[in-house]
């Protein structure tokens, strides 16, 4: 009988898991008309990224506008099933502008693009402003997630810090420009603003926690010489305390394995309860391929990083 009921609860566990759901962020470092004229490294990109559902793409930088789509294609060729492809406009104050890209597996995500846009960024905070999806679930399960919002974002080496902290100017304008996502009571709307404190500080950190999930994910350049020790654990326990930090400096997101600069922050209990625990980590793109590091860094001088989730 316990050998059955073992069985039994293996069987119920490899179910569950085999039908979570991958998404993955990745920083192609550049990836323009060379890159894209590059037949094998295009390949290898789009093997790297057919392993998501859903893919969050960031620095995307041809002038001609043709190196996404030319990766969007070979995507389609390696996959099995169809993805879109929610392509930003060119974002940036200088001249080297870049793209986002949301890659969406509709069979597999389960997920349907509801709107995306650039951030205004009226006040000026970013180099690049962030690209702001948001996203429903075709079929709800168990963790009541309907509806959730990924904010799409490199910050500017250089000015990562204050870039992170203005990100809460983002949040509090997605918020008045979405009130029907935090509508659930006559009051709530006005609590999620009122709850994103945009300048925290040790006596007045925000709160925010509401049922529609929101996301920053992307490449924040927030370690070593970019944001230090000090002013990560600030991040962390007064500006975004209210967020769960689901890639930590546990691990390495260059492709040196020296740094942490890739993040996924989530605020939404529902949504971070339905992560696979122990999912949230690195794609090993070297071990996945064979390659050395020259090799690797010849992709992007960032590895993915990801988490599976359960609808």
């Amino acid at each position: 009988m316990q050998l059955v009921s073992s069985i039994l609860i293996l069987a119920i566990a490899l179910g569950t898991y085999a039908s979570a759901v991958r998404v993955g962020s990745f920083n192609l470092h550049q990836y323009g008309s060379k890159k894209a004229a590059n037949p094998s490294l295009t390949n290898t990109v789009a093997q790297i990224i057919c392993d998501f559902d859903l893919g969050i793409i960031q620095e995307i930088s041809d002038v001609s506008l043709k190196a996404p789509y030319v990766l969007f294609d070979e995507l389609n060729k390696v996959s099995p099933s169809p993805y879109t492809m929610t392509l930003s406009e060119r974002a940036g104050r200088s001249n080297t502008k870049e793209q986002y890209i949301f890659f969406n597996r509709e069979s597999t995500s389960g997920l349907e693009v509801v709107d995306a846009y650039i951030h205004p960024d009226t006040e000026d905070n970013f180099e690049r402003p962030p690209f702001i999806g948001t996203f429903k679930v075709k079929k709800p399960g168990n963790s009541g997630v309907k509806l959730f919002t990924i904010m799409d974002v490199h910050l500017r080496p250089d000015g990562a810090y204050t870039e992170l902290l203005a990100m809460r100017y983002v949040i509090r304008d997605f918020i008045s420009s979405h009130p029907q996502y935090f509508d659930q009571t006559e009051t709530s709307l006005q609590e999620a603003l009122d709850r994103n404190v945009v300048d925290a500080t040790p006596d007045n950190k925000p709160s925010l926690k509401s049922n529609h999930p929101i996301l920053i994910v992307g490449d924040f350049n927030a370690d070593c010489s970019y944001i230090s020790p000090t002013r990560q654990k600030l991040l962390q326990t007064i500006n975004y305390v209210d967020f769960s930090w689901v890639i930590t400096n546990e691990v390495k997101t260059n492709t040196r394995q020296t740094c942490t600069y890739d993040r996924i922050l989530v605020n939404g209990d529902n949504f971070v309860n339905a992560i696979v625990p122990n999912s949230n980590t690195t794609v090993n793109i070297a071990e996945k391929f064979g390659f050395n590091l020259a090799q690797t860094l010849a992709i992007s001088d960032h590895i993915p990083i990801k988490f599976d989730i359960n609808w």
